[in-house]
């Protein structure tokens, strides 16, 4: 049903009002949003009045925004099973089975569930807008934020300008203000989004900035606002990251056979340093 309505919404924008423009332009990147935004917040954010929204709805054959606002609802409903699943895996599971056995078997399925030709295809795009990047942009919050750091921790041992955002870091209003139309945002996200991803995806995009996302879905909220989506999905009956890991590390496999003998001279030079420094232990 929410399909039909975006297509709707695409094949009769050119005959709505100036209003009915500006409503079905939030809809369709801020998808998500609508399932909890009431009349008069939607209002306000797309500069129009609850009586214009009222009409809109009708328009497309509801009764009104509520009847309208249910069909993005029952959406978001499904995808929050996913952590339904996981409790009630968790209540129905005995004590004494093979925990470690399923959870292994679980991430095969979703690693074999992977397209891994499309994500190929994908990747090297992205190693492409990396590579003529002024600078690179790693966003992950919550969840997602040790996948985020994991490819901040392991890209900046063999290239310059990678900056991490982090979510409640004073300084992360410094970093987008330093920003260039020729930077580039690396999102890792999966539902439910946060805000603060959203909001500095949108930042970028509105600046002109190339978005690479990591997502679960190529139409969710942050798929809607990226130039290149790469999709896994992370877990039903468990929470992974598994798919996503493969994702960045094959990404980071590509980036440094894109130029090996830089790499391999960052590396040799890392090692001088750790060992004259005695980063790391002996045994």
């Amino acid at each position: 049903m929410k399909k039909k309505i975006l297509g709707y919404l695409d094949n009769n924008y050119n005959s709505f009002s100036k209003s009915f423009k500006k409503i079905a332009d939030y809809i369709k990147y801020n998808q998500s949003i609508v399932s909890f935004i009431s009349i008069n917040e939607l209002a306000k954010e797309t500069k129009t009045s609850p009586a214009t929204i009222t009409r809109f709805s009708k328009n497309l054959g509801f009764k009104g925004y509520p009847d309208f606002q249910k069909i993005f609802q029952k959406e978001v409903e499904q995808q929050t099973s996913y952590m339904k699943d996981l409790k009630n895996s968790i209540n129905e599971t005995e004590k004494n089975s093979n925990v470690v056995q399923n959870m292994i078997e679980t991430n095969i399925e979703l690693l074999q569930e992977m397209d891994a030709l499309e994500i190929e295809k994908s990747l090297d795009q992205a190693v492409e807008w990396i590579q003529s990047s002024r600078k690179l942009y790693i966003l992950g919050a919550r969840g997602s934020y040790a996948l985020a750091y994991y490819l901040y921790f392991m890209l900046k041992e063999f290239r310059e300008g990678v900056e991490l955002m982090i979510s409640g870091a004073s300084d992360f209003t410094d970093k987008l203000l330093y920003t260039q139309s020729n930077d580039l945002l690396f999102t890792i996200s999966f539902h439910p989004y946060t805000n603060f991803t959203y909001q500095v995806t949108e930042f970028f995009k509105d600046h002109g900035n190339k978005v690479i996302t990591v997502t679960d879905k190529k139409d969710s909220t942050l798929g809607n606002i990226s130039d290149l989506v790469l999709t896994t999905k992370n877990g039903e009956k468990a929470y992974t990251f598994v798919p996503g890991t493969i994702i960045v590390n094959a990404l980071l496999v590509k980036l440094g056979l894109q130029d090996k003998e830089n790499v391999n001279e960052k590396f040799d030079k890392l090692k001088e340093i750790t060992d004259r420094f005695n980063i790391y232990l002996d045994k």
